[in-house]
């Protein structure tokens, strides 16, 4: 999604974790900004970033999200107290047109729902129930918090459950290779039901 940028373009990384969106922009000469409240889940990745704020977003001054190209926001709303007032300054704080790309899980993936009919909605160490998730959204309501935040969403994709995460034998078995490219087509024909995750590219709309 960050495709077309011109090198020197500032990405701001909401949430860089350990790195990984730095490592995959690395080569493409953009200027790595990143926040982070846990340092020491970034290790070497610290040294992808040419400025680096250690602490939450809400913690985050005005002037270190300004000026930015495109802006990534990757699961990192889910977690926040008041997620649609810190969208909204992250966007206050953009210029007009930037690029802003936002994740988060979708609530109403299949196994949610089967659960839910069976009377079970545990928490866990990770995934959509992951117990450090104070938020939950559906494409709709995901949708209405970027627009109320003064975004105009130009692509809404999904992606798949993570079977590789799940069992090494859908990366290293060709049958579980060729069931988990089915599953993936499967998601993209029914998205709001087996979607793990929505994935929105938006654009910051003129004043």
């Amino acid at each position: 999604m960050l495709e077309g940028l011109p090198k020197g373009s500032r990405v701001l990384d909401v949430g860089a974790a350990s790195g990984m969106l730095a490592r995959l922009c690395a080569g493409r000469g953009y200027y790595m900004r990143g926040i982070e409240p846990k340092a020491d889940w970034l290790g070497d990745g610290r040294d992808l970033y040419a400025e680096m704020y250690a602490g939450s977003l809400e913690q985050t001054p005005d002037a270190f999200l300004e000026g930015n190209a495109a802006l990534v926001c990757g699961d990192v709303l889910e977690h926040l107290v008041k997620p649609a007032d810190q969208l909204r300054r992250l966007v206050a704080t953009q210029t007009d047109g930037c690029l802003i790309i936002v994740s988060v899980p979708n609530i109403a993936n299949i196994w949610v729902r089967l659960n839910l009919l069976l009377g079970r909605f545990d928490y866990s160490d990770r995934g959509i129930l992951d117990r450090t998730h104070l938020h939950f959204y559906t494409r709709k309501s995901f949708l209405n918090l970027l627009q109320n935040a003064g975004l105009e969403v130009k692509k809404m994709q999904v992606t798949p459950i993570p079977m590789d995460l799940v069992d090494p034998f859908f990366v290293q078995n060709f049958i579980g290779r060729g069931l988990y490219a089915i599953l993936t087509q499967l998601t993209i024909w029914w998205p709001t039901m087996l979607g793990y995750q929505w994935v929105a590219k938006a654009y910051k709309l003129k004043q």
